[in-house]
């Protein structure tokens, strides 16, 4: 009888460790989870992003020329793409840089502005468009920036800023032009 009574005291013991083992893991293992959640959310975000900036850029060496109209509706196109993410926080910056038939020097020849993104200097433009046209060539250059926010805010309290780039060259006519 002694024995048993041991045994069952042992185990009453251990199940009283576990329960407290469990309740200190729990917590832990939530925290982990949430992270991984969220981080996994914020990936998925980004990778939006980058293919909202090739639907951007594509969208627009498409066009023989452009208008505000046609940049407010590549715009929303953008906006589309980041969906289910709120499309409202997406910025873009479209820009045509151009290089001289003569010396090959490169040229911002327009620069256009959505959803409250920044114009870029002319020399962020030209050093993003470096070795991509030969003379008399012209390139689209893209930049898309979102903030992600997470739902959750219990790992990643602080907002993440995201920015992308794409460039093209014009399908259909050698330059771009903005009307």
């Amino acid at each position: 009888m002694t024995m048993i009574r041991r045994l069952t005291k042992i185990a009453s013991e251990a199940s009283g460790a576990a329960t407290i083992e469990f309740a200190l893991l729990v917590p832990i293992m939530a925290v982990l989870f949430c992270g991984a959640l969220e981080g996994s959310q914020a990936v998925i975000c980004y990778m939006k992003l980058v293919d909202a900036a090739d639907t951007v850029a594509d969208l627009s060496t498409q066009q023989k020329t452009l208008t505000s109209a046609n940049v407010d509706d590549i715009y929303k196109a953008g906006q589309l793409v980041m969906l289910p993410s709120p499309g409202a926080g997406l910025g873009m910056i479209l820009a045509s840089v151009t290089f001289d038939p003569a010396t090959g020097n490169a040229a911002v020849a327009w620069q256009k502005t959505r959803g409250g993104a920044t114009a870029l200097a002319s020399a962020t433009v030209i050093a993003l468009a470096t070795g991509l046209g030969n003379k008399g060539d012209s390139v689209i250059i893209t930049r898309v920036n979102y903030t992600y926010t997470s739902l959750l805010k219990y790992v990643m309290k602080n907002s993440i800023s995201m920015k992308a780039d794409a460039m093209q060259r014009p399908r259909l006519v050698a330059s771009i032009p903005y009307n």
